[in-house]
């Protein structure tokens, strides 16, 4: 083979590479969480709706027609007089597991960045309003977070809401804070608005 026809053999097996891969996602457009207060009062709710599918060809020609992935953006922390007695780093955790041992998504992606490309039908955007420990050993307490979700292909959104919960004497898995108690009452109303 002359050297002379290796360039156009590169940029053949190149053209064929890309064909074969099955998608290319792209930076969808995402809003943050500003000038959340933390009065608690609830916003207005979109009306509840079913998790659309997405019906998008494989590499390999089959169709998927199932539940769409759901992302997570970095909570922002809205509050006042924010303190760094929780970790927004673990309350998207959470949210994540919680939400991904629901049959509604096709899984479940805990964004870095809020602009990070991701491949989620729908995109949810958490704020932390308000935090309150009611015993020293902070297995008590009470929990605000602002929750907006919103479709990444129209740009629908498909709730917005502040949802307020609390639970005494909370039970928390070994290694987890003790914000999951509150957090995972509270991701019980979240997922019943989501579905």
């Amino acid at each position: 083979m002359s050297y002379r026809r290796l360039p156009h053999l590169l940029v053949v097996l190149y053209a064929l590479f890309t064909a074969s891969c099955g998608s290319n996602p792209t930076s969808a457009p995402v809003e943050t969480a500003t000038g959340i207060g933390t009065s608690g009062a609830r916003a207005p709710a979109a009306a509840p709706a079913r998790a659309p599918s997405r019906v998008r060809a494989t590499a390999d020609g089959e169709i998927y027609d199932g539940p769409p992935a759901l992302a997570i953006a970095p909570v922002v922390d809205g509050r006042a007089a924010a303190s760094p007695e929780v970790s927004r780093w673990w309350i998207q955790k959470i949210m994540a597991e919680d939400l991904d041992r629901t049959d509604m998504f096709a899984g479940v992606i805990a964004l870095e960045h809020a602009s990070e490309a991701h491949e989620g039908g729908v995109l949810v955007q958490p704020a932390l309003t308000g935090l309150t420990w009611t015993r020293p050993d902070q297995r008590s307490g009470t929990i605000a977070m602002r929750i907006r979700a919103s479709d990444t292909v129209t740009g629908r959104v498909r709730l917005d809401r502040v949802y307020t919960a609390s639970c005494s004497n909370c039970r928390v898995s070994p290694g987890q804070p003790a914000v999951a108690g509150p957090l995972g009452v509270l991701m019980q109303d979240v997922a019943k608005d989501l579905r």
